[in-house]
């Protein structure tokens, strides 16, 4: 991670040694924002005058520090109290504050308390890359970037077609706020500004304290209408700007934007019916993150009820994956794991669970080397997870461990996925319609789905479809061709003894296992491949407790005088992908990507303005794995953003390597189909 900002404290306010300047305002950073940012983006008479069909308001902010204007948006926003409106900012900071730090910055401004506290909750768990964070129940959504401002916006999902099509909605204004450009000229480069520029729009307006003669020159080259006026306090001038509709700009789009739809979708309108087939974790969560956008939402499940099969884990564990490397799987895996630990926050309070942390032991010395380097890698994130050495994980464990160090995880823990999902269906008043889903029918004339059961009946219509189904999705036609495996898992559950009772957290290695609640453990998982039984076998307990035996030989106490045929468990069928990432996004039409993508083939290197064929307003997330828990929430997020036409808050790399046409791509390229 790149380094914390190093420190004083000056005049009453923060000092950076690197830059040599303050972070705010000596006399009033507040003030400062309100007349700088929100006053001259007039942001309160916008906010109010949002457009029925518009739910999301974006900020982008350059140079976060320490979240002054962040905090002042967020409190302004929340005394408007906008019915079914949400906030969306996206910020980048190189060098982002210590909590201490911040900590100092914020106390100087009891006005923000209660948007500060929420912040700094969340805020020790950074890393650096893209952070997604959730405040006030939704309403507001932070994507701090912890990276160059350049690279930072760089990596977010092009906002337009070409110059006059709009793919994604842009950010509605700018607040420029680095250190003063002959300090940080980083902050303030043409390179960074044309990325300033992708994603605006004839909507977008931008200020800064700044008015220095190459910032207005560079932003009139890229696009802006610049205007000058008084700054605040005791400075002479500042800037702000609008962007021009008809600037004459170049595509945005990649060569080869196989991602973007040949058609531009038509933008949503508010009470617009959506059904997600599947009631598991996945299709709930997916549910309440487009239901906080203001859609109407309906369930289909065959069962009538929500987490039934895979998702009816009363402990599903929380489980960290990480690598010493960066690839789409592990970047991934970061990106969401913080965001699901700050999202299932509530449910742990709701007592859906224990955030009682997890362990992650080594499985062989190798293990033990890339657990070091996991630590150098993230070695300043020790709010979220921290190696530890055999005696501290003695006590965090509650065992004698044998192992010679670990990877922790405090804010973890194993959740009730069955919990979670009535919980999230009852609060966000989501009816369930009890249905076999067999067959899809698009009609043309309404623009909308129908969803058919077995016998060809139509039991629901919807204007935009979901499959969150799982393995199930390749019943359909139209998903049939999504490489999901079905994979069969059994986790076991048996009584807890006085020895067992000591361990306090979750750990994991080969397998895992739980602490002790209501007098049992629960262990797992089996990985079975070809094999449809669907009730537990004694085979699979004697594997899974065999796992946790090789965690360590202690466990062997747990099965003291335990009896086999007292062993309970139950049996669920994951849907995972060859590479072991999910689906998520807009289905493509197959047959039509095929051949317009026909000649990657010859030339897989080949860059053409070629882009994609979708099937209008069809839409897949599955093929977690046994990963659901983990990518649900972020998922959700992704999926709900591209279906509202908004700005995923995720790099573009990894938004990509999700995408259900990655393999159609792929496979196209290595003459596979």
């Amino acid at each position: 991670m790149n380094n914390y900002a190093e420190t004083e404290l000056r005049e009453g306010t923060l000092f950076s040694k690197k830059y040599n300047d303050y972070y705010s305002s000596k006399k009033d950073a507040l003030s400062e924002s309100t007349y700088v940012f929100l006053e001259k983006n007039n942001l309160i008479l916008r906010w109010l005058n949002l457009p029925e069909n518009k739910d999301l308001f974006t900020i982008g902010e350059v140079g976060f520090g320490g979240g002054i204007n962040f905090l002042n948006c967020c409190k302004k926003w929340l005394e408007l109290d906008l019915k079914n409106k949400r906030l969306a900012y996206f910020a980048t900071e190189k060098m982002p504050l210590k909590l201490d730090d911040m900590k100092i910055l914020h106390g100087f401004y009891e006005s923000l308390n209660a948007v500060s506290n929420q912040l700094l909750d969340t805020y020790p768990k950074l890393t650096e890359g893209f952070n997604l964070i959730e405040l006030f129940n939704g309403k507001v959504q932070l994507c701090l970037i912890i990276d160059d401002a350049e690279i930072g916006f760089s990596q977010l999902i092009q906002s337009k077609q070409n110059s006059n099509t709009s793919y994604f909605e842009s950010f509605d204004c700018w607040f420029l706020d680095g250190f003063s450009p002959n300090l940080n000229p980083s902050a303030w480069s043409s390179n960074l500004l044309k990325q300033v520029a992708r994603l605006s729009s004839k909507h977008t307006t931008l200020s800064s304290f700044s008015a220095a003669s190459k910032l207005q020159k560079t932003l009139a080259e890229n696009g802006f209408n610049v205007s000058i006026c008084k700054g605040f306090g005791g400075k002479r001038s500042m800037i702000t700007a609008s962007y021009k509709d008809n600037h004459n700009i170049s595509p945005y789009v990649n060569p080869l934007g196989w991602h973007v739809e040949k058609y531009t979708p038509t933008r949503f309108k508010k009470k617009q019916n959506i059904t997600i087939i599947g009631g598991g974790i996945t299709g709930c969560l997916t549910a309440v993150a487009l239901k906080k956008r203001g859609f109407n939402i309906t369930i289909l499940d065959q069962h009538g009820d929500v987490a039934i099969e895979a998702s009816g884990n009363n402990r599903a564990v929380l489980y960290p994956r990480l690598s010493a490397h960066s690839s789409s799987l592990a970047d991934l895996n970061m990106i969401a794991l913080q965001f699901a630990s700050n999202y299932y926050k509530k449910f742990w309070e709701e007592e859906c669970g224990q955030q009682c942390g997890v362990l992650v032991l080594p499985k062989s010395n190798t293990e033990e080397k890339i657990f070091h380097n996991i630590s150098l890698r993230y070695g300043r994130n020790e709010n979220f997870f921290e190696l530890l050495y055999n005696k501290t994980l003695k006590k965090i464990a509650g065992l004698n461990l044998s192992a010679e160090c670990g990877l922790f995880f405090p804010t973890l823990g194993w959740l009730s996925i069955p919990k979670i999902c009535k919980n999230l269906v009852k609060e966000f008043d989501i009816p369930i319609i009890s249905s076999k889903a067999d067959d899809l029918r698009f009609i043309a004339s309404e623009n909308s789905w129908e969803i058919l059961n077995e016998r060809k009946k139509i039991v629901n219509t919807a204007h935009k479809l979901v499959i969150a189904n799982s393995h199930a999705a390749k019943v359909f036609n139209e998903t049939s061709f999504l490489s999901i495996k079905k994979l069969r898992g059994q986790i076991s559950q048996f009584e807890s003894n006085s020895f067992s009772k000591n361990l306090k957290c979750v750990v994991c290695a080969e397998g895992y296992i739980t602490p002790s609640f209501e007098n049992s453990h629960v262990c797992g998982a089996t990985y079975n491949h070809n094999n449809d039984f669907t009730y537990t076998r004694q085979v699979d307990h004697q594997s899974n407790l065999e796992k946790i035996f090789k965690i360590d030989s202690l466990f062997h106490e747990f099965s003291k005088n335990l009896n086999p045929e007292d062993i309970n468990g139950r049996v669920g069928f994951r849907g995972t992908t060859r590479d072991y990432l999910p689906f998520t996004g807009a289905v493509p039409d197959f047959t039509k990507m095929k051949n317009d993508f026909d000649y990657l083939r010859d030339d897989a290197k080949k860059v053409t303005q070629q882009t994609g064929t979708y099937l209008p307003n069809l839409y897949v997330n599955c093929g977690m794995g046994s990963r659901g828990l983990t990518y649900a929430p972020l998922c959700a997020e992704i999926l709900a953003s591209e279906i509202s036409n908004q700005i995923p808050p995720i790099p573009k790399r990894i938004r990509l390597d999700i995408h259900p046409a990655r393999f159609i791509i792929r496979d196209i390229k290595k003459k596979r189909i």
